[in-house]
């Protein structure tokens, strides 16, 4: 429909970061919770030598034997950071791109006759699209230089101004999202019957 991908955005590296963060806070409390529980450290009991190789080995063969705690960690931590790090991101294609709204099902897709014109946010990192309709997307990219050469041979207008605002209200809700996320699934973790 949209013709050949031509190019996918990626999460900008400062977010990655952020998510690498929420996923080492994760950890801890999971590694934590597995080294306090009561049979990891009947298994820690029966070793014969103690060293750090053998409580690694130790600590998967205990997740090994009881997995729901490790599958649930992958689950809702691994599986979720891993997509929005490295895999979601809008896609451009010959015709146009598919907006990606955060969960694969909710894509958009545009075709470039219908975007009237894109501004530069951000020299380096951010651009918005504006359609016919009114509609604007954000998009922000480690290489926004890239899409902005794909939007140009679609002899689409551009602004190459320098308007931060709206990008700095889309990073904070960015931002805010992530760690009301982080807290909310650390309290159902602690407050409630869900364990990983």
């Amino acid at each position: 429909m949209l013709g050949r991908r031509l190019y996918t955005t990626s999460m900008l590296n400062l977010f990655r970061l952020g998510v690498f963060a929420v996923v080492l806070f994760f950890f801890n409390d999971f590694y934590l919770e597995t080294i306090t529980a009561p049979k990891f450290q009947e298994m820690l009991i029966e070793l014969p030598n103690k060293n750090f190789l053998s409580r690694i080995l130790t600590f998967f063969s205990y997740h090994y034997a009881y997995p729901r705690d490790l599958m649930a960690f992958v689950g809702t931590i691994i599986v979720p950071a891993v997509y929005y790090a490295f895999i979601r991101g809008v896609r451009f294609h010959e015709k146009g791109f598919a907006f990606n709204r955060g969960i694969p099902f909710l894509n958009h897709t545009i075709k470039y006759e219908d975007v009237k014109s894109y501004k530069l946010f951000h020299p380096k990192y951010a651009i918005s699209m504006h359609l016919h309709n009114g509609d604007s997307f954000v998009i922000a990219d480690n290489q926004v230089e890239r899409v902005i050469a794909i939007i140009d041979q679609q002899n689409i207008a551009g602004d190459l101004g320098d308007d931060y605002a709206k990008l700095f209200t889309n990073f904070k809700r960015v931002v805010i999202f992530v760690i009301c996320f982080t807290v909310l699934l650390f309290f159902i973790r602690k407050l409630g019957n869900f364990s990983y």
